[in-house]
């Protein structure tokens, strides 16, 4: 049989269903790998015994004549990003502070990966509270690109990104207040997606009140992507206005095998509304999956993202102010990363006019910017600004405030998907000559999932990455 891990998660699936392999030794091999082979720095904490136990379980109740129809992805293992509670799972929200804090209970978007039958074989890395766009905590070893180890995974979910580019699970949930799902997925060469804001649960304390935020998969194939996507969006977000979601497991997949019908609007916009500084080659790897659209008959123009300073600075303030509600007692201030305790002094440092103001700012401009690219079917842009960058790089504990800066350049065009609410997906559709992805990203209008899933499949067929997996350190079954 082929290496377990070298299977995409419905391809495992149906290894499962089939009973060619029971469960548990699926779980027992991705916990024995994700032991072994992780010198990506994809897990905080490995939970071998509940994923077996949870194995077990599933085992049963497949091997039960009676026991009707199953999820899709039954019994394929999976990670969850540690900014997520897990009841009697270690969850170290990438703090310090919370090093052996252990939760008595799970948060909403573990329940519904749980109930797709899904098996969680631990947390995956993350950096202090999800606050920097690198993964380089304190409790862990740095997240680092399964394609050039001395390479940063990005963040904040870095973790979640290196173990599936590294073959360690095939898929792994994380979440993106801006750019988190998709710069780590640029980075790592895997599929990163924000989906339509309201489409997936945030849970209580995961709702951050603004709507940037939002949980997505990770994922090596399209179709995996939308599969997990059918499992995290049968609870949609309490308290939004949400698009339509599935009605069972496997509606947005079937959407991802499909095809368009119709010459689809594709706009692409080279520039970076940060500001930042497009690398030629980033810039380059859009432009190519513009003649490729082209080819396929799309109707492809260019249409600049215009850089906006005030647009940028309103969000960082509202970004800034997230990190100001953590529930921090004052003499444990001076034990958190130094960007964090920057955010945090920004926050209190805002009255509370000047924050309503760049909530306006923000609302104002993602309404411009919708209707900048109405005439657009999809929206094509670099991810991030440049290729991976070096362990530590954007790391700046002596001067934060400049780091800060620095984060946002490299997020380049990120925010504008958690700004507006639009579904945003990354593709490892570019690549250097010493084979390092890059990230190109394409957004769709609100409510637009199933059909950007359509496209980024069409993409994937015309420009297929698979080959690039390499999995280093394997074991065989």
């Amino acid at each position: 049989m082929t290496d377990l891990h070298q299977l995409s998660a419905v391809e495992l699936a149906g290894v499962i269903a089939a009973k060619q392999v029971s469960i548990p030794e699926v779980a027992r091999y991705f916990v024995d790998r994700a032991t072994t082979s992780d010198d990506v720095g994809a897990f905080t904490t490995i939970a071998g015994e509940h994923a077996i136990e949870l194995a077990e379980q599933a085992q049963r109740r497949l091997d039960e004549r009676d026991a009707g129809p199953l999820p899709r992805l039954f019994g394929v293992p999976t990670a969850i990003k540690d900014l997520d509670a897990t009841r009697g799972i270690r969850t170290t929200f990438g703090s310090a502070l919370f090093r052996d804090f252990v939760p008595d209970a799970d948060d909403e978007i573990v329940e519904a990966i749980r109930e797709g039958g899904l098996i969680d074989i631990g947390k995956t890395t993350v950096p202090e509270f999800g606050a920097a766009c690198y993964t380089e905590p304190e409790v862990a070893p740095p997240a680092r690109s399964p394609f050039d180890r001395t390479r940063s995974a990005a963040g904040s979910s870095g973790g979640a990104a290196a173990a599936v580019g590294a073959g360690l699970v095939p898929f792994a949930q994380g979440s993106d207040t801006a750019g988190s799902l998709r710069s780590p997925a640029s980075t790592c060469g895997v599929v990163g997606l924000k989906p339509s804001r309201g489409l997936i649960t945030m849970g209580v304390a995961g709702h951050d009140n603004f709507g940037f935020a939002s949980k997505g998969p990770i994922a090596r194939t399209v179709r995996d992507t939308a599969a997990l996507l059918d499992v995290l969006a049968t609870r949609p977000g309490a308290g939004t206005i949400h698009p339509p979601r599935p009605k069972s497991f496997e509606e947005f997949v079937v959407q991802a095998e499909g095809s368009h019908s119709r010459p689809l609007a594709v706009a692409l916009a080279h520039g970076s509304v940060s500001g930042g500084t497009v690398d030629p080659r980033v810039s380059e790897a859009v432009s190519r999956v513009g003649v490729v659209l082209e080819s396929l008959g799309h109707n492809v123009f260019e249409r600049p993202q215009v850089r906006d300073d005030a647009f940028v600075d309103a969000f960082t303030t509202m970004f800034s102010s997230l990190a100001g509600t953590k529930p921090i007692p004052e003499e444990y201030e001076h034990l958190l990363r130094p960007i964090v305790q920057h955010l945090r002094v920004r926050a209190n440092e805002v009255p509370s006019g000047d924050l309503a103001a760049a909530i306006g700012v923000v609302q104002a401009w993602a309404r411009r910017w919708s209707l900048d690219y109405a005439d657009a079917d999809l929206v094509v842009t670099p991810t991030v600004t440049t290729p991976p960058l070096a362990v530590g790089e954007l790391r700046n504990d002596e001067d934060p405030a400049t780091e800060l800066i620095d984060m946002v350049a490299f997020t380049g065009n990120t925010i504008v998907a958690n700004a507006t609410g639009f579904p945003s997906i990354s593709l490892p559709l570019g690549w250097t000559e010493d084979g390092v992805p890059l990230g190109v990203m394409i957004s769709a209008k609100w409510g637009c999932d199933a059909e950007l899933l359509s496209a980024a499949a069409m993409l994937e067929n015309a420009m297929p990455w698979k080959d690039r997996y390499r999995f280093d350190r394997a074991t065989v079954l």
